[in-house]
């Protein structure tokens, strides 16, 4: 890959020279030396090795200290799976959205969690006037969404743990869940229930419910989403009516990815 060629507009040389790094390893050539990238990229060895440096600090590059050779580090294969774990929920779960909007009549959402946050990767919306909009790509909480919870109450616990040592503890309203403690009490009403709920704790005006997604193994991959404004259902609706059709939404889907619902995760 020349550098030469990259030409778009606002572009970042550094970042640019990064990723071209990156797309140099493949399939053919998992490992490389300092003038191995150097040559391919055309650059001198103190700019390739300073990259290089800067990629292996980040977790993106891994370095052999007996034969000096690079490699992608957990980083890229940590990236590399939330990609295609994405892409595999988002086409399979598209149908069982859509019949979930028309079920409702409520914004639908579909999201995974990456690190600490939750990534928005799908969205149907209503087709009421006042909507509840988040586009696709949008990241949050996990802490605090009802999308994060419902994957967090089912993560093995040093997993948990990993994410609640990440999370910035944010409050952004009265509602807000600020400390450990009581995410760990929250969660436990999730997996007694088997669905979450949020009432205002990101957005006021905002409720929503979720439900866990797994695929063939059980792992939970993603979550399915229910968001409505406060003033056109209550809370009461919300758990008594909207949780259980979540829930429904959410064993389908992990059904239609091999799940075996009557198997004990």
């Amino acid at each position: 890959m020349q550098l030469s060629s990259l030409h778009p507009s606002y572009h970042i040389e550094s970042l640019a020279r990064g990723l071209a790094v990156l797309s140099e390893f493949s399939e053919e050539k998992p490992t490389l030396s300092l003038t191995d990238v150097a040559h391919r990229l055309q650059l001198n060895k103190t700019t390739t090795l300073r990259l290089l440096s800067t990629l292996e600090s980040l977790g993106y590059l891994e370095r052999d200290r007996q034969t000096k050779l690079y490699r992608p580090g957990l980083e890229v294969l940590r990236l590399g799976f939330v990609v295609l774990n994405a892409l595999e929920v988002r086409q399979v779960a598209a149908p069982y959205l859509r019949q979930l909007v028309n079920e409702v009549e409520e914004t639908v959402n579909l999201a995974v969690l990456d690190n600490s946050e939750m990534v928005y990767i799908d969205r149907i919306g209503s087709k009421h006037l006042v909507n509840v909009y988040r586009p696709v790509g949008s990241r949050l909480p996990a802490y605090c969404t009802s999308t994060g919870k419902a994957i967090l109450a089912f993560l093995p616990a040093e997993q948990l743990e990993a994410v609640l040592n990440t999370s910035t503890w944010e409050r952004y309203t009265e509602h807000t869940i600020t400390t450990p403690e009581a995410l760990h009490e929250n969660l436990a009403l999730v997996r007694q229930r088997g669905f979450a709920d949020s009432d205002g704790e990101m957005i006021p005006e905002l409720r929503d419910v979720s439900a866990p997604i797994r695929q063939h193994d059980g792992q939970i991959v993603a979550a399915v989403n229910i968001s409505v404004p406060s003033h056109r259902v209550s809370y009461e609706k919300l758990i008594s009516e909207l949780g259980s059709k979540v829930v429904d939404t959410g064993r389908k889907i992990s059904e239609a990815l091999g799940y075996n619902v009557k198997r004990v995760p």
